[in-house]
């Protein structure tokens, strides 16, 4: 019997089996569909991190290319999580699902699909972003109509001639837009309540000037809404080098914009007139991001460039002026299929505890729960925002594997 079992094998469970590793710990890894499977199965073919390359550091390892600044490539990091997994001889199993555990007197027992598995201690490593959501009423869509997820789309060619709808505007939809817009494709996005952030600001990378001022470190306790945990990602892109991505700047490139998508009927789209309060909410937090940033440079006496505008972005004053449309009928536009990017949803379901919220997300101390050996890694918040991006899942690891030394020591004792 393992020590401990860790279900998952993305940069969360990875950076937890070398961590244990170096605790002298005895612990396998349970991997359902391949080392990194979100990023290998779950993302288009030209996607991008959104983090630079210096942030790509997972314990033992960091990104040591000469492109500290650049982006990698979906299929990058993978290979990435691959070297990584074979430098430091990673006890995978695969392909295993759990499909269910309960705690016992001595630990916890796994049921999964090739058999049965008894640990002392469990460490469950498999992200908020597990499988795709996608509204009740797009079973409604016309078969005509071709409907997918924002984790089934991989590029322009997949889709049948004619326009493109993305519903949802945060960031996978936003770079499934450009995406799209790249191949030509027309496209109407249905916008939501999503927010924005400069790639660059004055002299600094957005995701520099988080880790600067604070921002990454920020705890879930600090958030005006808990289900701000696990909501939609600002407009960000890496693609290209990275750059800024805006509600307007589609819109000027040939995007009609369109409020939320409420219901179908037939091949009519019933929509909210939102678009323009959705449009405000990622200007106002874009500026409260450049304020904040602003508020540091001034306090610490810091010496940056000004900021020289993004034009491309101001708001559109003929957009105060739009009569927005609350039904859009789907064969008078030509559209031929819809990109559901409207998130993702967790289940904890099949883990026998009562450890989880009212929303089902873990109750967790920086990822240990009440229920004695179970723990929780690389989810949003679990400690900070930090947590739930490659930057941050190395020190929780760090923090999690010296926990679990704690509790097998003073278990056996």
């Amino acid at each position: 019997m393992p020590d401990v079992v860790i279900v998952g094998a993305g940069q969360a469970g990875l950076s937890a089996s070398a961590c244990l590793a170096q605790r002298g710990i005895d612990h396998v890894v349970l991997e359902k569909s391949g080392i990194g499977a979100s990023w290998r199965h779950q993302r288009w073919d030209s996607f991008c991190l959104v983090t630079p390359n210096w942030t790509v550091r997972l314990p033992g390892q960091e990104y040591a290319g000469p492109e500290l600044h650049a982006f990698m490539s979906g299929a990058g990091f993978v290979t990435f999580l691959e070297e990584y997994a074979a430098r430091f001889e990673i006890p995978i199993r695969q392909p295993v699902t759990a499909t269910a555990a309960q705690q016992t007197e001595h630990g916890w027992h796994l049921e999964t699909t090739a058999g049965s598995l008894d640990s002392r201690a469990l460490i469950v490593a498999t992200s908020n972003y597990q499988t795709p959501f996608i509204p009740d009423f797009a079973a409604a869509m016309p078969l005509q109509i071709k409907s997918l997820s924002a984790a089934d789309y991989r590029n322009a060619a997949q889709l049948p001639p004619g326009r493109v709808l993305v519903v949802g505007s945060a960031q996978s939809g936003g770079q499934i837009v450009e995406d799209l817009m790249i191949a030509g494709r027309e496209v109407i996005l249905s916008v939501s309540h999503a927010g924005r952030a400069p790639r660059r600001y004055r002299g600094r990378d957005a995701i520099e000037w988080q880790d600067m001022i604070g921002f990454l470190d920020r705890p879930a306790a600090a958030l005006d809404d808990p289900r701000k945990r696990f909501g939609g990602e600002p407009h960000l892109t890496g693609r290209d080098g990275g750059h800024t991505v805006s509600l307007q700047n589609f819109q000027a490139q040939g995007v009609r914009l369109i409020g939320r998508v409420e219901d179908i009927q037939g091949f009519t789209l019933y929509l909210k007139a939102d678009l323009r309060d959705n449009m405000r909410a990622a200007d106002r937090f874009a500026a409260n991001f450049c304020g904040d940033v602003d508020s540091y440079i001034r306090r610490n006496g810091l010496t940056a460039p000004p900021d020289d505008g993004e034009p491309a972005h101001a708001p559109i004053a003929d957009f105060e002026r739009y009569d927005e449309p609350v039904r859009l009928d789907l064969e008078e536009e030509g559209v031929s299929a819809v990109v559901w990017a409207t998130g993702f949803r967790f289940d904890y379901a099949w883990i026998g505890a009562d450890v989880f919220d009212a929303f089902g997300y873990p109750l967790t101390a920086r990822g240990e729960t009440a229920a004695a050996g179970l723990y929780f890694l690389g989810l949003n918040y679990l400690h900070s925002r930090k947590s739930g991006i490659i930057y941050g899942v190395g020190q929780d690891a760090e923090h999690v594997a010296s926990r679990i030394r704690l509790y097998l020591d003073n278990s056996r004792s």
